[in-house]
């Protein structure tokens, strides 16, 4: 089938790498599709032309490019993944942003130092944009934030994911920081579990609890829907052994959420769905 995807990229001043990015795929399968190597899905032609910001049926038009119009799609219709997640109580006020094709910006301010250092370091290494505003309790302690914050942040990248059909589903990384190693595996299943086995040798990072972040991965594991195992397997720094942990929870993440362009339309499941039962 002869395509239009070359002409209106090209048009538009866009690299094939640029449009991958847009659309959560790769410059050599924009190629495929261009080339007609890749069967040009009725789901690639709705993701393509996103990315495009023209219809699905200017992809297909057999007119010269000089001589088609490119028609604007609907205000709203867009190929990113993104979701936005407000959670309130009387404990903590929290607004969560995240585009899951993003680059790794971010925007974070928890009024906790620390954590704010981990939830970058997750933003960098997932290349998940992210942007956190919270309030809370801080004249009590950090407890409610922190845990809060890890459900808000799960709540956005589980409402982002969708059906969650075309991610990749699992990632695994090993992460050495120093003296220190730890091994994050993960399946974006859509049924929540945590495995935590992490020891800290220190009460305190800063003026945060090390208890705490037991608690941040579990609310970002319980909210986001996905089966998260985290083993330090050696270590002596505490912060390290923590920084370890959150920078392989982000590169684990990635991959997981990775769009396979083998099988973009269908939920990687052999029950059609994710979540319940295996």
């Amino acid at each position: 089938m002869i395509n239009n995807i070359q002409a209106i990229r090209k048009q538009t001043g866009l690299s094939q790498q640029d449009l991958g990015r847009r659309i959560g795929t790769t410059g050599q399968q924009i190629g495929h599709l261009e080339s007609g190597r890749r069967k040009l899905t009725q789901d690639w032609l709705q993701r393509l032309a996103a990315g495009l910001d023209c219809a699905p049926a200017d992809l297909l038009d057999s007119r010269p490019a000089a001589l088609r119009p490119i028609t604007s799609r609907p205000s709203g219709d867009t190929a990113m993944r993104t979701a936005t997640v407000e959670r309130r109580t009387k404990e903590t006020d929290i607004s969560v942003t995240v585009n899951l094709d993003g680059g790794g910006e971010y925007s974070v301010e928890t009024g906790i130092g620390f954590l704010d250092h981990m939830l970058e370091q997750l933003s960098r290494h997932s290349l998940i944009d992210l942007n956190v505003r919270a309030k809370g309790d801080l004249h009590i302690d950090f407890h409610h934030t922190t845990e809060d914050t890890g459900i808000a942040i799960g709540e956005a990248v589980a409402k982002a994911l969708g059906d969650r059909a075309g991610i990749t589903r699992y990632g695994a990384a090993l992460i050495p920081m120093d003296e220190t190693l730890s091994r994050i595996t993960l399946d974006a299943s859509n049924r929540p579990y945590l495995i935590w086995r992490v020891e800290f040798s220190r009460p305190k990072l800063g003026d945060m609890d090390t208890e705490l972040f037991r608690e941040w991965f579990q609310a970002f594991a319980q909210a986001a829907g996905i089966t998260l195992h985290v083993e330090n397997i050696y270590g002596e720094n505490n912060h390290h052994i923590v920084e370890s942990c959150y920078k392989g929870l982000a590169r684990a993440l990635r991959q997981a959420i990775e769009i396979d362009p083998r099988k973009s339309d269908a939920v990687p499941s052999t029950k059609g769905i994710l979540g319940g039962s295996l």
